[in-house]
């Protein structure tokens, strides 16, 4: 028994589930990065495209012979005689069967959607056209009134609607979940490790013949885990002083939380200071003078970095000590940029 096949989309079972693929790709990346928005977005476009998978794998009009089978992307398909059809109007919005006992049945196709455009539509009302077996006495009547196309138009009115709609939404997710404060943005400002400050230190202060102080050296750089920063500290020292540099990082946690660079200024602007402002390669540092030492800071994005001194020098600082501060944070802020 020759089976025919009645609106059937080449193409769109594969292609939903390529979309399908690509959309839960995006929303378990938008779920690991904690963009909320973008997450939302990604789960609704993905039940969306499930559904047009579901239902082009499922809802599926077959004829063969004297039956009529009608699939269901939810529940078991019917099998109806010919017989038992009274009419089958044909609408781009949807078909149905109006059955002798007066059911109303819809029809999975003819149907106008985004993946079949005017043609395939017309070919598929002549398939059903000729399934009909109307040398049978009780065969049904075939209605396809004009208002009932499919016409180029509206398969492009509804193609803008759904660009539209799709748009918007991605559009209020990208506002509101503002990825682009991410480390992984392209060309975003925001840093999202620092590099080893002792290993700077070391390499500024070459000269200085300058050793790891504080702890022992292995157990340097120190590190603190704070729940709004993360900081990274070395001390290094030579026979005249202590030098300390320390990078604090606001990273990145999602857009539920403030920007890095909102949070690392907010802190950075509560530091207490003092002593104003030094020019350190044409970067302003915010300069903090102590009776032995002077502390040097200065943010950059989501990171403020702290330079300082301490003589041991019990009458002050010497005359180089800003000249060798100036020199850590200089490289200090070097090595975040590079």
């Amino acid at each position: 028994m020759t089976r025919r096949a009645i609106g059937a989309v080449r193409g769109a079972v594969p292609g939903y589930a390529v979309l399908l693929a690509l959309l839960v790709a995006g929303t378990v990346l938008a779920h690991r990065e904690g963009l909320a928005w973008l997450r939302l977005c990604g789960a609704a476009l993905s039940l969306l495209a499930l559904w047009r998978l579901v239902w082009h794998a499922r809802a599926r009009l077959t004829a063969s012979g004297a039956l009529l089978r009608v699939g269901a992307a939810l529940g078991e398909a019917r099998a109806v005689p010919w017989h038992h059809i009274r009419l089958i109007t044909v609408d781009a919005s949807g078909s149905e069967a109006l059955l002798r006992d007066g059911e109303r049945l819809r029809l999975p196709a003819p149907r106008g959607h985004l993946a079949q455009g005017p043609g395939a539509f017309e070919a598929a009302v002549a398939r059903l056209r000729a399934a009909i077996p109307e040398a049978e006495s009780g065969a049904p009547a075939l209605s396809t009134p004009p208002a009932g196309a499919w016409t180029g138009r509206r398969l492009l009115m509804r193609w803008a609607v759904v660009l539209v709609a799709v748009a918007v939404a991605a559009g209020w997710s990208l506002r509101s979940d503002h990825p682009w404060d991410a480390p992984w943005w392209p060309g975003s400002a925001t840093v999202a490790s620092v590099p080893d400050p002792c290993a700077v230190a070391e390499e500024s202060l070459a000269g200085l013949d300058v050793v790891r102080g504080g702890l022992p050296a292995a157990e340097q750089p120190t590190v603190t885990e704070a729940e709004e920063f993360r900081s990274v500290r070395c001390e290094l020292a030579h026979d005249e002083a202590r030098f300390t540099l320390v990078y604090r990082l606001h990273p990145w946690r999602g857009s539920a939380e403030a920007a890095p660079a909102d949070a690392a200024g907010e802190s950075f602007g509560w530091t207490p200071y003092a002593g104003g402002g030094l020019d350190v390669e044409g970067t302003t540092w915010r300069r903090e003078d102590t009776p032995g030492g002077i502390e040097l800071s200065h943010r950059r994005s989501n990171v403020v970095i702290t330079v300082a001194r301490q003589s041991w020098a019990p009458d002050g600082q010497p005359a180089d000590a800003v000249a060798e501060a100036s020199l850590l944070a200089a490289d200090a802020l070097s090595a975040l940029d590079g």
